[in-house]
């Protein structure tokens, strides 16, 4: 018993010493810009439930008893017939947030890939048609996006599409241009473990960086 007081009593004196520490802010410096907090929906995943009114007042609003986050995150489905199973949520999102809303999606597989395979480069340009006509499906339901990833974790991919540094930068300087289509952003495809070496070809090309 008293070896917990003791690591009790030490936990407040660490606290109590944090807590009268000087911390120095310079506003005047920028050192990043955050746009916002949100997070995801994904009704395959989550089996249909999605995201009720309810949930998306309190995750999205901006009153008291909400959390006021911005951004949601949703997928590409790969079947154009599944391209709806979102859309409700995001317009509940958008409701709620209002003006600085954020919707941006990204794909896990597509009808040209599926778990642990490589899209092949001969269907690189149908690939961009499909993303894109979700873009524009989504503008089209009053809710588009903000920006539009290119494949999701290329690096661990035993259950989605796989992508190898080469056909990032390849696909990135030859098609990801055409994904700006309907005002959207591109975003690279999203490392799981946060690989620079995966986009070190496109950060060094300029033709490739500007997609």
């Amino acid at each position: 018993m008293a070896f917990k007081k003791t690591i009790a009593l030490a936990a407040v004196m660490g606290l109590q010493a944090a807590m009268a520490s000087t911390v120095n802010v310079d506003v005047g410096e920028e050192h990043q810009v955050i746009r916002g907090f949100g997070g995801m929906v994904h009704n395959t995943w989550q089996g249909g439930a999605g995201l009720s009114e309810a949930d998306a007042k309190i995750a999205f609003g901006t009153g008291d008893g909400t959390l006021g986050l911005n951004t949601l995150r949703i997928p590409v489905n790969g079947n154009k017939n599944d391209f709806g199973k979102e859309v409700q949520a995001a317009k509940w999102a958008k409701k709620y947030a209002g003006d600085d809303f954020i919707l941006y999606a990204t794909p896990w597989t597509s009808q040209y890939a599926g778990g642990n395979q490589h899209i092949a480069a001969s269907n690189y340009q149908g690939y961009v048609d499909h993303l894109n006509s979700f873009a524009e499906y989504m503008k089209g339901q009053g809710v588009p996006l903000y920006a539009l990833s290119i494949s999701n974790e290329p690096d661990w991919c035993s259950e989605w599409a796989c992508w190898s540094a080469d056909e990032i930068y390849n696909f990135t300087k030859n098609y990801a241009g055409q994904m700006r289509k309907h005002g959207t952003k591109v975003i690279s495809t999203e490392s799981f473990a946060y690989q620079k070496k995966l986009y070190d070809q496109v950060l060094n090309d300029a033709n490739a960086l500007k997609n």
